[in-house]
């Protein structure tokens, strides 16, 4: 009798018992949302675009200390890279998002307003003032700026006296620093290529490499394909943040020095404050007391006199005085 493969032998599938089966998704039921949309409309999400350096935590109390607005305002971290923060109305929701963008820690942070989104890639728009230099005199109008604008990202208002657009761009992705633009020349000649350099105004820390915002330039994963090679040359927003992050850490050496030259006043200042938190607010910092001018014995005595006494009687009580303690000399 011929002998019969099996199916484990003929490469066939066995059922394996020990394999774990994949759990079904949950399944959400449908409800009535409007009244949280409504809740969150005046809701400004965000996203740190370096988790190893902001914390949420830290970053909501910071803003929740500095930001100033008409009405009350919360906020909350959603975990280790989101957080929001809610407004009472809509002009201090714009009021804060038209001061954009924000940075924490030195690194840029995402700021966007809240819409019922699904997307994992939500919150991704960062505002930046970009300023064009090299625009030629003659095409320097609010059409111009449309045209650069829109090769960037979404625009938003124009400053022509300054050469700037607001642009809305993709925050996980790097930024454009250089632009290839093209500008009629007259009207029967063709269009030649211009280069032109773009500025971010209040761009801090970034990858010097791919200009990325997530990470340094040590850590930038293109790192051996760009490093070494004839790359872009160092633009405007590189001598920026480096100047920018020069004098921050100036500030902060010398504000170490000042701490080492007095540490009495800062231990004096820091109990202060202990005692104003474990006191409240009506506790106010105790003051040293003023030095007082040396008493003089003449005025001092006729100090303790009736000041309605004739000048003879007073005079007569000093004579008086003397004598008895000094005797008649």
């Amino acid at each position: 009798m011929a002998h019969r493969l099996s199916r484990s032998e003929k490469g066939k599938w066995v059922s394996d018992s020990s394999k774990q089966t994949r759990r079904p998704s949950v399944i959400i039921p449908a409800t009535d949302n409007y009244a949280l949309i409504e809740a969150n409309k005046f809701t400004l999400i965000g996203r740190v675009t370096n988790a190893n350096i902001q914390k949420t935590r830290a970053l909501v109390d910071f803003f929740l200390q500095h930001w100033s607005v008409v009405r009350q305002f919360t906020g909350r971290e959603l975990g280790p890279r989101l957080f929001q923060f809610t407004f009472e109305s809509e002009r201090d929701l714009q009021t804060i998002l038209q001061k954009s963008p924000f940075h924490f820690k030195r690194w840029m942070l995402i700021l966007q307003r809240w819409e019922p989104n699904t997307s994992d890639d939500f919150p991704s728009l960062i505002s930046f003032w970009v300023r064009i230099h090299g625009i030629p005199l003659h095409f320097w109008n609010e059409q111009t700026l449309e045209a650069i604008g829109a090769g960037i990202g979404l625009v938003g208002p124009k400053d022509v006296d300054r050469g700037r657009v607001r642009v809305h761009l993709n925050g996980h992705k790097p930024l454009e620093m250089f632009l290839d633009i093209t500008l009629p020349t007259g009207e029967s000649k063709k269009v030649e290529l211009e280069y032109e350099k773009l500025e971010y105004e209040k761009l801090e820390k970034h990858c010097f490499l791919c200009k990325a915002l997530t990470h340094e330039k040590e850590d930038c994963p293109r790192r051996q394909d760009l490093e070494g090679k004839v790359v872009e040359p160092k633009d405007i927003n590189y001598s920026r943040t480096k100047d920018s992050l020069d004098a921050f850490r100036r500030a902060k050496d010398e504000k170490k020095v000042d701490r080492s030259r007095a540490p009495h006043v800062f231990d004096r200042e820091r109990e202060d404050q202990a005692l104003y938190h474990r006191r409240g607010e009506g506790y106010e910092t105790p003051r040293a007391p003023r030095p007082r001018s040396p008493t003089r014995s003449y005025y001092s005595e006729r100090s303790h006199y009736h000041i309605d006494l004739p000048l003879e009687s007073l005079r007569e009580k000093e004579r008086t005085s003397s004598i008895s303690k000094y005797g008649n000399r």
